[in-house]
């Protein structure tokens, strides 16, 4: 059976790197030759034991090939092992074995959780066995007598991992060699994916006694390390603590309570009034309307407003479009050509094409955008036209405000002569 597995193993191996072009696929090829091991591992482990396979002959050989059959000579079975009451443990590499059991092998974690070294006697129990190796667990530590450090391991405690898997120092100093030399050791990927290592782990690095090639991980700890804090001196003076002799003091009669008796009642201090403050007074900033500030609306102005003169000339009103038919109803008998634009921004320009022929122009600051009123102040004083920025306080403000700018619109006409040239 296992010389089938074999054979099967070998041609998926060469199957597998037939394959291989880039370093991509080299790095998939060995995790599929991982793969196709612990396949070929576990067919071994449960493989049957000392059986002996006979070869069947399913046809008659003829004479006249006169081929002599070999009969392979049955496997010797091995007898079973008595298990002795103690056995002596030796340190390796990596855990550790039995003296007297050869193949035995015992776990780094049970070498640490015994805390064993090497030459304790122990006793152990069978866990797992194949082929390869017996695995053993451990029971007890029946002596210590013959215990010593194995010479030839040498162990480099809590080396600390850095970045890319290097590592140069442990906590107490940095990595030397038997002559002092500093070095420094870089983590292959394999054991940085076992152990699943991150910079600032530690780890224990082991390696046999000049053979540095030996050199790799034996354990990871589970802590991190944290660089310690070290408050730097400051360069102020210490002071000089002076030793103080104490005298020994006597035993004498207080005389406190007369001391109490003859002390003067102190008056506390009167607090001081809170001051108060007082609100500034603010003034009161008259509205923008027609009616005189504190001018009762009874006596307003009301007399009818009167446009006669200004037949014929253009009369803009940004903002406030919702009234534009009570606007038009209102001047269409003056016979002022009026104009209405709405609030935002696009409909106010519209004004830079009817600037030119604009003799005044009134804005509803209420009603219209900061944009929309910079845009048609900055195109009335570019042409030189009369306008005024009326808030909306009622129909009479608003007519009062136009009749005002078509009044400075007519006289600016009438000093430059173009209403003679009219007439």
């Amino acid at each position: 059976m296992m010389q089938q597995v074999m054979e099967r193993a070998t041609e998926l191996v060469q199957m597998k790197l037939a394959v291989v072009e880039r370093y991509e696929d080299w790095q998939l090829w060995l995790d599929e030759v991982n793969g196709i091991d612990e396949w070929v591992k576990m067919s071994a482990y449960y493989a049957p034991r000392n059986v002996q396979e006979t070869p069947v002959i399913d046809e008659v050989v003829e004479a006249e090939s006169k081929q002599n059959i070999v009969i392979p000579p049955q496997v010797p079975v091995e007898p079973v092992r008595k298990q002795r009451y103690a056995y002596t443990f030796q340190r390796g590499l990596k855990g550790g074995s039995l003296l007297e059991w050869s193949g035995s092998h015992i776990s780094e974690r049970d070498v640490r959780d015994w805390n064993l070294e090497h030459g304790m006697e122990v006793r152990v129990r069978i866990e797992r066995q194949d082929d390869q190796k017996t695995l053993c667990r451990i029971e007890a530590v029946v002596s210590t007598e013959r215990m010593k450090e194995n010479p030839e391991r040498v162990v480099f405690e809590q080396a600390i991992v850095k970045a890319h898997g290097i590592i140069e120092e442990t906590v107490n100093g940095p990595l030397q060699d038997e002559a002092g030399k500093p070095f420094y050791y870089v983590v292959p990927v394999e054991d940085m994916r076992y152990f699943r290592l991150e910079a600032g782990q530690l780890v224990d690095l082991v390696m046999w006694r000049g053979r540095k090639e030996s050199l790799t991980i034996v354990w990871k700890h589970q802590f991190t390390y944290e660089k310690p804090v070290v408050n730097e001196l400051s360069d102020r003076p210490t002071k000089v603590k002076q030793l103080v002799e104490k005298t020994p003091v006597t035993a004498k009669k207080s005389d406190r309570y007369a001391r109490k008796m003859k002390r003067q009642t102190v008056p506390k201090p009167k607090k001081a009034q809170r001051r108060i403050r007082v609100q500034k007074e603010r003034k009161i900033e008259p509205i923008v309307t027609t009616a005189v500030p504190g001018q009762l609306m009874d006596f307003v102005d009301k007399t009818p407003l009167d446009f006669t003169r200004f037949t014929g000339m253009r009369l803009v009103i940004v903002g406030n479009e919702q009234q534009t038919a009570v606007y038009r109803e209102f001047f269409a008998p003056t016979g002022i050509e009026l104009i209405h634009l709405a609030g935002d921004a696009q409909s106010a320009k519209k004004i830079a094409c009817l600037a030119k022929k604009t003799d005044a122009i009134v804005v509803v600051t209420s009603r219209v955008s900061h944009a929309a009123s910079a845009h048609v102040i900055a195109q009335a004083k570019k042409h030189g036209i009369p306008f005024a920025m009326e808030r909306l306080d009622g129909r009479r403000s608003l007519y009062t405000a136009c009749e005002r700018q078509l009044e400075r619109a007519w006289l600016k006409q009438q000093q430059d002569g173009k209403l003679l040239k009219k007439e």
